[in-house]
Formats: structure tokens, sequence, C-alpha cells
């Protein structure tokens, strides 16, 4: 099994931290910063021991913040410093920076090439929304990837693990902008972050988020600039969601005209439980039922059962596929069931579909068994 994530901001890490400082600013106490760390650090998790680090630096580094900052921006500076050692820098200036909010987002540009800084910019947009967008938009044309990502990936509504910003809430425009200017952007990792953020606003806005791309793919018309698996990424929960507009942005055909067959799984509810770590095997033969070629988009979606005897489900991509005229498709998809940090499995009965389209088709379903722990 994998080490805890939050094991990577361990004692080492630490000393590192200490060493670094204390080089650059010979009054850091760095036994003391390694002390005051590590008396705690085992009982916290992952956020914890990120805010903790960053107020023992903040405890350790000048009083006078500017001073302090020039420090921390200068340890940042070496590219030879461990990536998750740069979360607690960014932490520093998300949780002591906001009454010099200039410097804070001028050192961001630094820092964020470390670690990203796209949770330590969310108190600044909320208290300092015109200084910070007049910098997200300085960072959209930066020559370094992880500063223009920044612009994206710190102004989505919904992003993991971040605070809600009310002023992204209820602007959307905001992010929008920042998206807009780097639709085109060479690094994958910047056109993966503007396809989550437009995936964040479609939860929020379906069809402001289907208006914009609308208008990307008729200001970007016959250049082939546009990335449409960026688009197809940005549209993934509509998609599930069989939303018709996304389906037809993306060519899919919205009205599957279609039999199927045979939908199965295996085991199948009543042959025998699937216990955890073991597999279920899914199979269908879907044939098209009309004289016209079809663009399918084909899921699955099981319906998990919760701790109080309810289900709640969830879709699963399977496959997308041209489906000729009258031409029988058979699928399978094999999938693991086991325990996850996001999903807890529960005995019991669970309805799994087929969905096509945004339709659902077929149902089948398989038992959970959960070994007794005595």
């Amino acid at each position: 099994m994998a080490a805890p994530l939050k094991d990577q901001l361990n004692p080492t890490v630490v000393a590192d931290l200490a060493r670094r400082f204390a080089a650059e600013y010979p009054p850091f106490d760095g036994d003391g910063f390694e002390t005051a760390v590590g008396d705690d650090l085992d009982d916290l998790e992952l956020k914890d021991r990120v805010n903790l680090i960053a107020d023992e630096l903040a405890r350790c580094l000048p009083a006078d913040y500017p001073q302090a900052l020039k420090i921390v921006v200068a340890v940042a500076g070496d590219d030879t410093v461990d990536p998750w050692a740069g979360w607690p820098l960014c932490s520093f200036v998300e949780r002591h920076g906001l009454d010099h909010p200039e410097a804070s987002l001028q050192a961001m540009s630094t820092l964020t090439k470390r670690w990203s800084c796209e949770f330590a910019i969310r108190p600044y947009l909320t208290h300092h929304t015109a200084l910070t967008r007049r910098y997200l938009r300085q960072w959209v044309n930066d020559d370094h990837e992880a500063v223009r990502r920044l612009s994206s990936e710190g102004t989505r509504p919904l992003l993991p693990w971040g605070p809600r910003v009310q002023v992204l809430l209820d602007d959307a425009s905001i992010g929008l902008e920042m998206v807009s200017a780097l639709r085109h952007d060479p690094s994958e990792s910047v056109r993966r972050s503007v396809a989550n953020h437009l995936n964040d606003v479609a939860k929020l806005d379906p069809e402001l988020v289907l208006s914009v791309i609308g208008g990307w793919l008729d200001d970007d018309a016959g250049a082939g600039l546009l990335d449409r698996a960026m688009i197809a990424h940005g549209l993934r929960t509509l998609v599930k969601n069989g939303h018709p507009g996304a389906l037809e942005t993306l060519g899919y055909t919205t009205d599957p005209r279609v039999e199927i067959e045979a939908f199965t799984c295996t085991p199948s509810a009543g042959t025998g439980p699937v216990a955890m770590g073991e597999s279920i095997l899914l199979e269908a033969a879907v044939r098209s039922t009309t004289d016209v070629l079809q663009k399918l988009v084909i899921d699955f979606v099981i319906h998990h059962v919760t701790a109080s005897g309810g289900t709640s489900p969830k879709v699963f991509k399977w496959t997308t596929r041209d489906l000729a005229p009258g031409e029988l498709l058979t699928v399978r998809k094999r999938r693991r069931i086991e325990q996850a940090s996001t999903r807890t499995y529960h005995a019991g009965r669970h309805r799994v579909e087929l969905q096509i389209g945004g339709r659902i088709m077929a149902e089948s379903g398989f038992d959970v068994m959960i070994d007794e722990v005595a």
C-alpha cells in the first residue's frame, strides 16, 4: 500500500527547510524550528502539516513581513527545493501576507514554480479582488507555464481542497476571462487546468459554459487552434449527465436509435457476491436501428449502497464509438471493486445501468460482500 500523502511532509523535508532558511538568514533558529514542527507533525493530517510549517516559519523569521517574505522567496528561488517543501512556503503567504497584497502577489510568481499557489491566492481574490485580477491578467502571458496555470487553477470556482471564494461563485467571468486567454496555451498542464475550470463552471451554469465554448469554436473555425480533447474534458460532467447541448457540441448523437440485445454483469446479482479486490465484468450488445451513422457516448452507472441502506448513483465513462446503420456493437468493461478514499463500499445489491447518450437503456446488478472484522 502506498504511503499516505501527508508523509511527503516529513522530518527530512523539515530539516532541509531549516538548513536552507538558516543559510539564507543566519539568525533563523533551525533547531527550534525542527523541534516545534516535529513535536506535532505525526498527529496532523496533510493540510494541517502544511499550515504548521508555515506558521513556524513565520515565528522564526523577522516580524517585519516584507523582510520575511524576501527570505521565503529567496529559498523558493532555488530549483533544488523539494516540491512538497514549496507548499508551506505558499501557505506562509496565504496565512501571513494579506496585509501586504502587492508584495505577496509579486512573490507568488516565484513561489508557484515550486508548488502551485492555487490555494494561497484564494484569500487575495476575496479581500483584494481588483488588484489580484490585475496580476492574473499579467500572468496569462508569463514565460513559465506554472505561472500561467495559476491564472486558471487559482480562479476555479470549485477547486478541490480549496476554500470557496464567493466572488468567483457570484461572477464566473473572472475566471472565464483567464481561461479564454489560455485556451491555446502550448502547455498540456495549462490546457488541462482550463478544462477542469470549464468543468467547474459547467456544474454551476451549464448554458454559460456551452455559450463560451460555442464562441471559441466560432472564433477558431477553420484554424484548427482549439484543443478538442480539452473541450471534451471540460464538458465531461455534462456529457455524463446526458446534457443535449454538450453532446451536440462534441458531435455526439443526442437521440440514440439503438436496440440493446444484451447487457450483463458477471457475477450477476443472486449468483454470488463480489468481495473487495475482485472485479465485475460488464458486457453490452448494442444494435443500430437507424440508417444513419451514430456517434455514441456509452457509459455505465453504479448505484452504490450507502451506510443508511439507500443508494447513490455514480456515472463512469465506458467508451465512445461510431455505430454504422444496422451494425451490432459488442463492448466489454472490467471494473475492480475496492474501497477507496473517495468511496466506501457497503454490503448489498448494487444496480448497474447501461447509459447511452445520457439515456438509461438497460440494467443489471451485482451483490457486494464485506468481510466482517472480528
